[in-house]
């Protein structure tokens, strides 16, 4: 009787692996199965910097510090974990999905240039926070 029952529940997973993934359709047209995206607006004051395919963007983000005076970066960039540096700063290591934010208003106006690495590569970015450009 037992080996009855494991028969039927090792079929059951095999037909439900099975079952997942794209369908036939998408797969003879080569389309990746639909997503859904969401995005939601930073709050007053946030600029958004976004980490994807190793490099920053925007590399130049231009504040103007009577809008915006916090940076927010986000590490968008699976399966890379990332340290942002700069002399003025140091984030905590960002793994896939998190984010870190750093206020820019109790600095002097100017360019400010931050850095990380993937392996040895450095990725360049900065923040200009002059009034006058």
């Amino acid at each position: 009787m037992r080996r009855g029952y494991g028969w039927v529940i090792a079929s059951a997973l095999v037909l439900s692996a099975c079952g997942s993934g794209p369908s036939p359709q998408a797969l003879a047209r080569n389309e990746p199965p639909p997503t859904t995206t969401t995005t939601t607006l930073p709050p007053e004051g946030v600029a958004v910097v976004t980490i994807t395919n190793g490099k920053f963007t925007p590399a130049l983000l231009e504040l103007d510090l009577e809008k915006q005076w916090i940076v927010r970066w986000i590490n968008d960039d699976p399966p890379r974990e990332y340290v942002l540096t700069a002399k003025e700063f140091e984030s905590p290591t960002l793994l896939p999905g998190d984010s870190w934010e750093f206020d820019f208003s109790g600095l002097k106006p100017a360019i400010y240039r931050y850095r990380t690495f993937i392996g040895n590569q450095r990725i360049p970015g900065m923040v200009d926070t002059r009034p006058e450009r």
